[in-house]
């Protein structure tokens, strides 16, 4: 029975998308013992799992099946019991019915200037025929013990345009579509506390003909060919995937933790996986053979050196050169923030790109920078062109920039274009000539180095890894939870491949 003396509000108007809260659901008796001193005291910053262009807030997640349940029974009335899905991601749709909350309990601490930046939350799987639908999101304190902290909502990632807003009330319950904009507004004094976690709902599933590189749930991190008979592509769902080029699945490996981020051969039957757990994984005829722990945060990308030597980056803000065994041979730490990106621009010369505005070139042979070069912005995305000596990066701003490096890799020629209205989360080399690059606004576009565009194709989220299949193929993986093939026009006789 739901309380007759609750009215609930609808807070986006002329929309289908559920969004709402329920005032007082919980009492401050309730919140405060949600917000117990145990819970008060284990909150850590979320800087080693998130950026700071995205969150600097800090927060405690326990899975706890107990408590699931109790803030379930007392939501569960007011939930919509079922969800008609029509998407052109195939597998959303169908009716799906509700059926619990999930057990991961993220408590959120928001002190002075912390922030949560807008963003999409993302869907939860617990496999094929169950997944998130609904973020629950219970404030346990007040706004008269904080300045700013409101929620905001937007109908676009890109406007400017506030949709709607909700100061916070100690016990209110919001409940909305992950498939809204929004964000925690910055903190501009006190502390403000919230709970979130995600409501799951489960379908039925008849038996359908597989479709080519379809099995991963949830976000595809990255993908790489690596020889001409198989791709790899590594996904939220802590599983590598190897496919034949038809897109028809080989094997499926387990051995990560969490996220698969970073996928790297080494040599013909040797490659390395990176991840949100921390760890980089060594696979041999796709069997685990070594497991390396050498960072203190997410494993964000890898780089071959040879056949027994790679270098990773992480949100520990270094760059490690690493042998396969996990001994570490040098560590280079001049960074400020994330470090997204490593690549090799020849054998002792490497170049990696970071959270703090900078694309650093190390030489491997000393543990230090010999150049660096400075942008205003976050810089995610980096390749290197050999030819002609451009180093090629993509900016939290959607901006691409080349940069024409001299013998001793200082600059001697740049030039900067608008490439996606958001932020470029991968760059690949086609040829000397052109480049494809994925963005947060769902494109995958191709270039010439000019700056002019010459094709352009999307996906339903975020394009996060492009590989090249052939001189006219590419493929792209994205948060929509699929690899997509393109036909794509390239120079002739480009001399590189």
């Amino acid at each position: 029975m739901t309380n007759s003396k609750i009215e609930i509000q609808n807070i986006l108007p002329n929309t289908k998308l559920t969004c709402f809260v329920i005032p007082s659901l919980f009492s401050k008796a309730e919140c405060e013992e949600l917000l117990n001193v145990n819970r008060k005291e284990s909150f850590q910053k979320a800087i080693s799992n998130y950026p700071t262009y995205y969150r600097n807030n800090e927060r405690f997640v326990t899975d706890d099946n107990e408590l699931s349940i109790q803030l379930f029974k007392k939501v569960k009335p007011y939930l919509p019991k079922i969800i008609k899905i029509d998407s052109s991601i195939k597998a959303e749709n169908g009716i799906w019915k509700i059926k619990e909350l999930n057990n991961r309990l993220r408590f959120c601490k928001y002190s002075e200037n912390q922030y949560f930046n807008r963003h999409l939350d993302g869907i939860h799987y617990r496999n094929e025929t169950t997944q998130s639908k609904l973020t629950f999101m219970i404030y346990l304190n007040n706004a008269s013990e904080f300045k700013g902290g409101r929620t905001l909502f937007y109908e676009t990632k890109e406007t400017d345009k506030i949709w709607a807003s909700y100061i916070p009330k100690q016990g209110d319950l919001i409940v909305f579509d992950h498939n809204v904009w929004h964000e925690g507004e910055l903190v501009k004094q006190g502390e403000k506390y919230v709970l979130r976690s995600d409501i799951l709902y489960s379908k039925q599933v008849t038996k359908q003909i597989q479709k080519p590189f379809t099995g991963h749930l949830g976000y595809i991190w990255s993908i790489l060919k690596i020889n001409d008979n198989t791709i790899l592509s590594g996904g939220r769902d802590k599983e590598i995937k190897s496919w034949n080029i038809f897109g028809k699945q080989m094997h499926s490996l387990n051995g990560h933790l969490n996220s698969i981020l970073s996928i790297e051969k080494i040599s013909n039957n040797i490659f390395i996986s990176g991840s949100r757990d921390r760890k980089i994984i060594v696979w041999k005829d796709f069997k685990k053979i070594n497991t390396i722990e050498i960072h203190s945060a997410i494993v964000l990308s890898l780089c071959r050196i040879d056949n027994n030597t790679f270098a990773s980056s992480s949100g520990d803000n270094t760059v490690k050169i690493s042998n396969l065994k996990g001994t570490v041979l040098q560590t280079f730490k001049e960074h400020k923030n994330w470090v997204w990106k490593v690549i090799k621009l020849s054998q002792d010369i490497i170049a990696s790109s970071s959270e703090d505005g900078t694309i650093k070139i190390w030489d491997c042979k000393i543990e230090k920078s010999i150049n660096t070069f400075f942008e205003n912005c976050s810089i995610i995305s980096l390749t290197y062109n050999k030819l002609t000596r451009q180093l090629i990066s993509g900016n939290l701003k959607g901006e691409i920039t080349i940069r024409t490096l001299s013998k001793d890799y200082h600059q001697v020629g740049i030039k900067t274009f608008k490439a996606h209205s958001g932020i470029i989360r991968t760059i690949k080399l086609i040829n000397h000539n052109q480049i494809a690059t994925g963005g947060e606004d769902n494109k995958v576009k191709i270039w010439d180095l000019n700056g002019q565009i010459l094709s352009e194709f999307e996906h339903q989220n975020f394009v996060q890894s492009i590989e090249l299949l052939d001189k006219e193929t590419i493929i792209s993986a994205s948060y929509d939870g699929t690899i997509k093939t393109w036909k794509i026009k390239t120079t002739a006789n480009n001399g590189y491949n």
